[in-house]
């Protein structure tokens, strides 16, 4: 294998076991999923947009400008955490009241801003510009041809984009559904929960 083919493949391997550990994007593709199979990928897909920034600020050296820039660090991640608790304390409240998501499939929910807030809430991930900048460095992306660095951009994200599709198949899945169909506020619940965490965790970090 050579030098470009061997970087790229440890991208893909480092970069699938990173979107395989649960979080926040988890969170809300599942609950969406249990609304319906399509409006699960929607959420799915809109991680895509996001990551590919994350992965080209990183690669681009923004994460040396944050660490040169602390207020700059802090300031995002005080703006990104706020937003993950608004979202997480809303889908605690609908779960509470009995409503599921506050974006789930409604008559009146379009499919842009269904769209709009997976985007949001894994654009809300600041930290992803450390995690893509430490991830280029380790297996020297930075070393690729600019041509396959945009594979790398594009690429990245399109694996969490192919294994959240995968997490919604099989949440969808007959034999799956009919389990999870009993315990959807829950689900709801637990995954405002873990919003919430996640935006305190993103607050609390140094």
């Amino acid at each position: 294998m050579n030098d470009v083919g061997h970087i790229l493949a440890l991208l893909a391997v480092a970069h699938l076991l990173n979107v395989m550990t649960p979080g926040a994007n988890q969170a809300l593709v599942i609950s969406a999923t249990m609304r319906s199979r399509f409006h699960g990928l929607v959420v799915a897909a809109s991680f895509w947009p996001a990551g590919a920034f994350w992965a080209a600020m990183g690669l681009a050296g923004m994460g040396e400008v944050m660490h040169r820039l602390p207020a700059l660090e802090l300031g995002l991640r005080v703006v990104c955490g706020c937003y993950l608790l608004f979202l997480g304390q809303k889908m605690l409240r609908s779960a509470w009241r009995g409503r599921g998501l506050p974006f789930a499939p409604a008559p009146e929910m379009s499919l842009g801003k269904l769209f709009l807030t997976g985007f949001l809430t894994n654009l809300s991930n600041v930290r992803a510009i450390a995690y893509y900048a430490s991830i280029f460095t380790a297996t020297g992306a930075y070393a690729l041809p600019w041509y396959w660095e945009v594979v790398a951009i594009a690429g990245m994200p399109g694996i969490g984009f192919s294994w959240n599709a995968t997490v919604v198949l099989l949440v969808s899945s007959p034999p799956v559904r009919r389990v999870l169909d009993r315990a959807v506020h829950w689900l709801d619940g637990l995954s405002g929960a873990a919003l919430v965490v996640f935006g305190i965790k993103l607050l609390a970090t140094p």
